[in-house]
């Protein structure tokens, strides 16, 4: 073999190397990621069998939920059969494809043991609960799950300062990496119909540490699919007509959406240029049609 073969057989390897290693990071760069929301699934019936399904034949790859994950009253221990019945049975369609479940906790099922998801979370890699409140990113896509019934229920008002301080030190520690940022949650700041409005305390904890700060504020509780617009930069939209849908307005009001047909919410968050844009769409599970659609351009985490 003479010089100048040898010097490219030895080369050859290399330069597949860095070739391979450059296709690698420009598909992750490109990566998109498509995210469902749904929420208020707690109750076993023809609806919840509906939406599970209809998020099953989705291309979500990964699934938050809202919360009230059990109705009527959440889970007493990690062995309580009621979430296989009412959670792990009615979404095996979901699990089956290996799609991870990211939770938030819902009023109801602050009920009887909250602290049962937790344990149930360390036993089932699909099933993410690390705390009541946890930060996730997927790249430079930002999540923020957060405890909004401790803040609505004035008996749980102990654990409040430890999140609010948890919250401003986590945006500061992640605002130069995030671009595009989401906080999820069970309870709405407002909304154009029925629960219009939060409680104070907890109205005072998302006005001081959300809006203003996220992108995107998606909550559940009202049992609809709602786009309530934009509030100091931060767009809220509630995903709760998992099970029980009801409690929209006749008309919702101008430039608003609002409807309580059984569904769910997709994001799905590009690469265009230098900037990462959000396109959401709200689903009718009834005939899987899109029945809402916006996007929305991240600024990332703005410290106030």
């Amino acid at each position: 073999m003479n010089l100048k073969k040898r010097y490219i057989f030895f080369l050859s390897p290399i330069l597949l190397s860095v070739f391979l290693l450059s296709q690698s990071t420009n598909a992750e760069k490109s990566k998109n990621y498509s995210f469902c929301f749904v929420g208020d699934t707690g109750h076993v019936n023809d609806i919840q069998a509906l939406v599970a399904k209809s998020i099953a034949k989705s291309d979500c790859n990964i699934i938050w939920h809202t919360g009230d994950i059990v109705y009527p009253s959440g889970i007493d221990s990690e062995e309580d059969p009621r979430f296989k019945t009412n959670f792990l049975d009615p979404f095996k369609g979901i699990f089956e494809k290996e799609v991870p479940f990211f939770l938030t906790l819902g009023n109801h099922d602050y009920k009887k043991d909250p602290e049962a998801y937790l344990k149930i979370a360390k036993n089932n890699s699909l099933i993410n609960y690390p705390n009541n409140y946890y930060f996730k990113s997927f790249e430079n896509i930002c999540f923020f799950a957060l405890d909004t019934t401790i803040f609505d229920k004035l008996y749980l008002f102990y654990k409040r300062r430890e999140q609010a301080e948890w919250i401003k030190k986590t945006k500061q520690k992640n605002k130069d990496k995030c671009q595009f940022s989401v906080a999820v949650a069970h309870h709405p700041l407002f909304s154009s119909g029925d629960r219009d409005k939060a409680s104070p305390q907890l109205s005072i904890f998302l006005k001081s540490h959300v809006f203003g700060s996220f992108d995107l504020y998606i909550s559940g509780h009202n049992h609809v699919l709602a786009d309530e617009g934009e509030n100091k930069g931060t767009v809220q939209l509630i995903s709760g007509s998992g099970s029980l849908p009801g409690g929209s307005p006749v008309e919702p009001p101008k430039g608003k959406f609002n409807i309580e047909s059984p569904g769910f919410l997709k994001l799905v968050v590009k690469k265009e240029v230098n900037e990462l844009v959000g396109e959401y769409t709200f689903v009718n599970s009834s005939n899987n049609e899109v029945v809402w659609k916006k996007m929305k351009i991240g600024q990332g985490i703005r410290i106030k």
